[in-house]
């Protein structure tokens, strides 16, 4: 996986959106990377079954210039702030469904990470299930990180990885490897089973020796729980320690990590940003 050089945050200046923007800045300014704001405009009907009347022209011309005023206020509240007064900072305005434009900016500006803020008091499967962020999550070929509205930052000091030992883990545990470099943070490696059998012992040690002979970083440690159901095994996890980022692959035939039926009657809450990496990533 690559470093991070280039950082998508799409706003839609809701208090949400505030708050995912610290972490955003937080990464930036630890990795020097660029930071692209992007506001997408989505359409109330569809302009392209009516004629080019004025009124419409000027309707789509007012919106792009309150935007635009939107996206400079932004701008200038975040160099007030010294600590990001050296950022480097583009915006853009984009005009179509929110998914869609998102990972076409992604694309175009060769994001390295899309930073995205979760509305209200929002359970892992709500992320996962059924909003825009899912979309994204589930179709973006870069790192997805999803901050929920009361989450803190606190400089990523504790990250948890959870892993099922897929094949592309140790890949995307080496990204999650050079974040906390940044930050110096410990990675804590996860795995929930059913039961602790000598299967997931076999596993949990092979993927500790491939981790210790191909990482280096030194403060990681690993850990089994014993649940039926991922997500209450994280959310419990989550509760028992201060994490400051759960990190998860997404595998496109074996995500999400549940079946979605299952998953959708769940309510678990976090005040966890999310951070989901896909199991395998197309070269830019």
């Amino acid at each position: 996986m690559p470093d991070i050089n280039n950082i998508l945050f799409p706003t839609d200046f809701s208090e949400n959106t505030s708050n995912a923007l610290t972490f955003a800045l937080e990464i930036a300014r630890a990795s020097g990377a660029k930071v692209h704001l992007m506001h997408s405009i989505e359409e109330p009907y569809n302009f392209a079954m009516m004629d080019e009347a004025p009124i419409t022209t000027e309707i789509k011309r007012s919106l792009s210039q309150t935007v635009k005023k939107l996206l400079g206020n932004l701008e200038d509240e975040i160099r007030k702030d010294n600590k990001y007064g050296e950022l480097d900072i583009e915006t853009s305005i984009q005009t179509g469904r929110a998914v869609y434009t998102i990972l076409e900016e992604a694309e175009n500006r060769n994001a390295d990470l899309i930073v995205v803020g979760a509305k209200g008091r929002t359970g892992l499967n709500k992320i996962l299930f059924g909003s825009t962020t899912a979309e994204v999550i589930r179709r973006a070929e870069v790192p997805v990180l999803s901050v929920p509205q009361q989450a803190s930052y606190n400089g990523f000091k504790q990250i948890t990885f959870a892993t099922d030992y897929q094949d592309g883990d140790l890949e995307a545990l080496q990204f999650v490897v050079e974040l906390a470099k940044l930050f110096h943070s410990r990675i804590n490696i996860f795995h929930s089973s059913v039961k602790n059998s000598l299967k997931t012992e076999i596993m949990l040690r092979g993927f500790k020796d491939l981790v210790t002979d191909k990482i280096s970083y030194n403060n990681i440690e690993f850990e089994t729980a014993p649940s039926t159901r991922f997500f209450e095994a994280v959310t419990h996890k989550i509760e028992r320690h201060s994490i400051s980022l759960l990190v998860m692959v997404h595998y496109e035939e074996s995500f999400p990590p549940l079946p979605k039926r299952l998953s959708q009657e769940m309510s678990y809450y976090s005040e966890a940003p999310l951070l989901v990496l896909p199991g395998q990533v197309t070269d830019k």
